[in-house]
């Protein structure tokens, strides 16, 4: 009999578009549960690589950075060893990169060697000058001869859009584009980045500031999907309550008991 009373009520119009609609919640928030589930393993994924090359030991330059091919995913921030001499003539500021929540340059200045191709490195930040046209005074290079250890990162896809920008300034690290403009050979893979603590780095307030090293970091992705469970959760349960309510208020339905009180006598006392 209840289950009867159960699929007559759910066969009702209104309620095969509530049942659908709940359907279709629960698979919507279960997708979604499930896709931040998958960003969460790939976060873990990132961040262990991430701990694994923050860890690794220095190598040359140029065993991991390719001379004419993207560098890999698996390297970035890989320490390396470069030496050479700074060529500042070369140097390049690129604008509006923010440190600390405040926007500057970042200095680029390629290290070339005495054989073998050049590597671009960034050297630190720099805040912006007194108004957007005036150019930020940039501590020089070091002289003569140099051995730095710096970390590795991939070269933004695109140009350097330096329209509009005095000369020595672009809108994005392209090395490839910038290395085309050089007058001797470069690894176009990508650059070398100086971060805090590594030698040939200044993170003096006087100097280019070398920039830190990320840290590993979960992001929010399980929280959100933890998130989208219980939404899916509460669709389906909220549904069972409106059911359950429905099934009260259909006619037919078995009235609630109710407590008859003794009559009260009337009469002199």
């Amino acid at each position: 009999m209840e289950r009867r009373r159960v699929l007559g009520l759910l066969r009702q119009p209104s309620w095969i578009g509530l049942t659908l609609v709940v359907i279709m919640l629960g698979i919507t928030f279960t997708e979604l549960g499930l896709w931040q589930l998958r960003r969460h393993d790939e976060r873990a994924a990132a961040n262990a690589l991430l701990v694994a090359n923050l860890a690794a030991a220095p190598v040359a330059v140029t065993d991991l950075l390719p001379a004419d091919q993207p560098l890999p995913g698996a390297d970035e921030w890989r320490a390396v060893t470069a030496s050479g001499v700074y060529d500042p003539e070369q140097e390049v500021l690129v604008r509006n990169r923010s440190y600390e929540g405040e926007l500057g340059y970042e200095v680029v200045t390629p290290l070339v060697p005495s054989t073998g191709p050049a590597v671009l490195v960034l050297r630190g930040w720099v805040p912006n000058g007194s108004s957007a046209a005036t150019v930020p005074a940039v501590p020089s290079a070091p002289g003569g001869e140099v051995v730095v250890t710096a970390r590795l990162r991939p070269t933004p896809t695109g140009g350097i859009d330096a329209t509009g920008l005095p000369a020595g300034q672009v809108r994005q690290l392209a090395v490839p584009v910038l290395a085309g403009s050089l007058p001797y050979e470069v690894l176009e893979g990508g650059y070398a980045q100086l971060v805090v603590g590594a030698p040939g780095s200044d993170a003096g307030l006087a100097g280019p500031r070398a920039l830190t090293a990320p840290e590993p970091n979960a992001g929010p992705h399980l929280p959100y999907a933890v998130q989208w469970f219980l939404f899916g959760v509460i669709a389906i349960g909220g549904w069972g309550v409106l059911l359950r309510a429905g099934l009260r208020e259909e006619p037919g339905a078995r009235p609630h008991a109710v407590r008859e009180r003794p009559p009260v006598a009337v009469g002199p006392r």
